[in-house]
């Protein structure tokens, strides 16, 4: 193993080509912080701490939240529960940081265990150097090494996010992880494991199993929203949790059930097939219109674009109004395509596909 597993700006540039060099270089100048953490012990906390910091920076491109000041006071300017006592928190105490530090409580909190007023000096958390010590403190006291060292990205997903939001995105950038820091590793994603937005041959295999249940589902390797509903529609009525999560303990169940009632000949599973192709690339746009990741993209991108093009000639109250107008349209059409797109996955709107 190398001494302290020292990250290079090379190796994090293959990790992200997309990455802000100032961001990047950052990183590796301070990623000897790593070792005071526990985080380079082994190669693999070293990969899923890299994959969640690079998915929470959108690759990183940037250590703060996209917004303007508005929309910051909207979304967090009455949250008492991250400890905001004004309105103008909300903009003051954005996300800021490899993991998004948020909220004026966690701004104090953090502070004062490094020894830093944060809460004073809130843009001090977007320096590469301390937004790493931040993200290390964080990891380090929710206890997330142990979870790395048993390769569970779900369980580091959800004490970093709260739920499962961009779980893809995050064994993507594990995926590209592994081929850089453990190059001999096995695959990262767990073939027993699946859920929406998923797609191959393990989808697949999991659609013929459904079918040999005697559900109509179209055998295209995409976890949509069809399988969704048939996959939740079998956790019903089998006594499992309907989360539409297929598990370990989902896919026991379904492979009893489906060798109980499957007359017909043994599962093919080494090429996954689609009854018509045409309906299998309009499932999978439905799935991705239909996602709302797509629009938060739209708003971001809007919102740098309008902060990068500086609006010469207006006043800074008229460049925040303008901004605000300018999002307010783009989240308001956001919201329209997305529940005309979320409508038409669920066959609501035009001719039933199956």
């Amino acid at each position: 193993m190398r001494d302290l597993f020292l990250l290079t700006y090379e190796e994090l540039r293959r990790l992200s080509p997309g990455g802000k060099s100032e961001i990047l270089k950052g990183v590796a100048a301070h990623s000897s912080i790593l070792a005071a953490y526990g985080i380079t012990a082994n190669q693999l906390r070293v990969c899923h701490f890299l994959a969640q910091a690079a998915h929470e920076t959108g690759g990183f491109r940037t250590l703060v939240e996209y917004g303007s000041t508005r929309y910051f006071r909207r979304r967090y300017g009455h949250r008492r529960d991250l400890g905001n006592v004004r309105l103008s928190d909300g903009s003051r105490y954005r996300g800021r940081g490899i993991f998004q530090l948020t909220g004026r409580a966690n701004y104090r909190r953090f502070g004062q265990l490094l020894g830093v007023d944060l809460e004073a000096f809130p843009l001090r958390a977007q320096k590469p150097e301390l937004s790493l010590r931040i993200a290390c403190e964080y990891w380090q006291r929710h206890g997330l090494n142990r979870f790395a060292d048993r390769n569970d990205i779900r369980a580091i997903t959800k004490r970093i996010n709260g739920g499962y939001n961009g779980l893809q995105d995050r064994r993507r950038y594990l995926r590209r992880t592994m081929a850089i820091w453990k190059p001999r590793a096995r695959s990262v994603v767990d073939p027993h494991f699946l859920q929406f937005g998923d797609r191959g041959k393990q989808v697949a295999r999991l659609q013929l199993l459904l079918r040999a249940t005697g559900r109509r589902i179209a055998v295209d390797g995409l976890f949509g929203h069809q399988t969704l509903r048939r996959l939740k529609a079998f956790q019903a009525g089998h006594g499992l949790r309907a989360d539409g999560l297929y598990g370990r303990r989902s896919r026991r169940v379904l492979m009893r059930i489906s060798s109980q009632t499957s007359q017909t000949k043994p599962l093919d599973t080494t090429t996954p097939h689609s009854t018509n192709p045409k309906e299998t690339i309009m499932n999978q746009w439905k799935s991705y219109l239909s996602s709302r990741t797509i629009w938060a993209n739209l708003i971001g991108l809007g919102a740098l674009a309008l902060d990068v093009l500086g609006f010469n000639g207006f006043s800074a109250e008229e460049k925040s109004q303008l901004v605000d107008q300018v999002l307010k349209l783009v989240e308001a059409g956001g919201f329209i395509a997305g529940v005309l797109f979320r409508a038409l996955a669920r066959n609501r709107l035009g001719p039933a596909m199956f």
